[in-house]
């Protein structure tokens, strides 16, 4: 964990988002899909901050119109601490991952369709992402309330097959990702889920019922209560979990989704 300066190089929009390019050559190696960092943004509580794009010395942030980020512009310095938390962890053996995501927290998601070639323990040599390995593939269960709310499919990779589900119905399915999660998740080898938490405990009894014996952390959801100090110390965000409580800033903000309460 380091506390940094990082500079605002850019701003922008990314679909309903508001992007915001941060140079932080410090924290970002560390960074991952999942992982977070705590912005000093002129409250009394840092605010997290999660990564859409990582690259070698600085990472992109897509957030809402209404964030106190969208004050940040270029040329400013922002105070970091992190990089935090622990991310969503995809095995190396995975041929087929499944991201299922609202709209509202795709961004958290996205490093996971943009991966880079990692380096490799011995001797810096560069090895290849999944992405880029032969046969892997990754598919999107993607949701939103009306296809006007939906992030732009263009601006995703186009090897990303993309199932779309809006409540009314105006683009793709219409309904839940309830009704198309249970096929999906029989397909994957790993699931990544950045969704509301209201919708969890149903999304854990459809892996139970259609992947019963499919191992830990096989569905790993996001949860982010409000996380004030990212080290643990203040104990404001414990997350209910089978065998008692965990913290979101140590222990996730990436779960088992079974071992979720």
């Amino acid at each position: 964990m380091i506390q940094s300066d990082a500079l605002i190089t850019d701003v922008g929009t990314s679909g309903p988002f508001v992007r915001v390019t941060l140079a932080a050559p410090a924290i970002a190696p560390g960074l991952a899909a999942g992982r977070f960092v705590l912005a000093d943004l002129g409250d009394y509580l840092r605010a997290p901050l999660f990564p859409a794009r990582i690259e070698a010395e600085e990472f992109d942030v897509l957030i809402s119109p209404l964030h106190a980020a969208v004050a940040l512009q270029p040329g400013a310095n922002v105070d970091l601490i992190g990089p935090l938390g622990r991310g969503f962890e995809i095995p190396t053996a995975t041929d087929r991952l499944l991201l299922v995501a609202s709209t509202a927290h795709l961004p958290v998601l996205l490093p996971l369709t943009h991966q880079k070639p990692a380096s490799a323990a011995s001797g810096g040599v560069e090895a290849p992402s999944l992405r880029e390995r032969p046969g892997f593939s990754i598919a999107l269960l993607l949701s939103a309330p009306t296809a006007a709310e939906l992030y732009p499919i263009r601006l995703l990779p186009p090897a990303v097959e993309v199932t779309i589900v809006t409540t009314d119905g105006s683009a793709g399915h219409r309904g839940s990702i309830l009704d198309l999660f249970p096929d999906l998740v029989r397909w994957a080898d790993c699931a990544c889920i950045a969704d509301d938490p209201a919708t969890y405990p149903a999304l854990a009894e459809i892996v139970r019922e259609v992947r019963a014996g499919s191992g830990r952390r096989f569905v790993q959801a996001l949860v982010v209560p409000p996380m004030a100090c990212g080290v643990g110390a203040c104990q404001g965000c414990a997350v209910s979990v089978v065998r008692g409580t965990k913290l979101a800033c140590t222990d996730g903000p990436v779960f088992d989704l079974l071992e979720l309460r």
